[in-house]
């Protein structure tokens, strides 16, 4: 296992096992107990995350974007301190920040490289959804301090955060995803676990 992943050999064996891998292209094998268990102990690891000295959850989407499904949850997050945050001119608010990406198929997380999440007080907005290519190591740089944080309170929830080196390998051969967020086939291990369709 490469050093820099954060994941236990248990961890990896489960993400690259080709029964599990199946299970969850198909989004089934919820751990904890199943869906409302784990989206349940997901928003108390959400809550822990907006606990965070150095940071703040701008924002966490539960709701598969208001369509389809995502088996994760994205959580961006930004400086307490409110120094990421910008009044722009045409009345938009841009946050910037990174997000930390909770997989709800297994006791998984990945972390993306720094970017922003703007609103408008008429609705508008943008963000980002989660790509294998923003996946990155930790500590980002100047994050690092919140960096440490995020990985004690996901330590203290069991949740390993792995990183590009491990979801970058290629999944089973021929292993069907229905994901807006793959590249196609081949697909990687992000896509078995980190997938959105609509």
């Amino acid at each position: 296992m490469h050093e820099h992943d954060h994941a236990s050999a248990d961890i990896e064996a489960l993400l690259l096992d080709p029964d599990s891998q199946v299970r969850a292209a198909q989004s089934e094998g919820p751990w904890a107990g199943g869906s409302e268990a784990v989206e349940s102990y997901l928003r108390r690891v959400v809550a822990d995350l907006n606990r965070i000295p150095e940071l703040v959850v701008e924002h966490a989407e539960f709701a598969h974007y208001d369509a389809g499904y995502a088996s994760y949850v994205d959580v961006f997050l930004t400086r307490r301190d409110g120094s990421a945050r910008h009044l722009e001119p045409d009345g938009y608010v841009t946050v910037e920040g990174f997000t930390v990406v909770l997989c709800r198929l297994a006791p998984i997380a990945c972390v993306l490289s720094p970017g922003e999440r703007s609103t408008h007080p008429d609705g508008r907005g943008t963000h980002s959804m989660p790509w294998l290519d923003a996946v990155t190591e930790l500590p980002i740089p100047a994050w690092e301090r919140g960096c440490e944080q995020i990985s004690h309170v996901l330590d203290r929830h069991h949740i390993a955060i792995v990183g590009p080196h491990l979801l970058s390998r290629q999944a089973l051969p021929h292993l069907t995803i229905d994901t807006n967020l793959g590249d196609g086939q081949p697909h990687s291990i992000f896509d078995v676990w980190f997938h959105w369709r609509d």
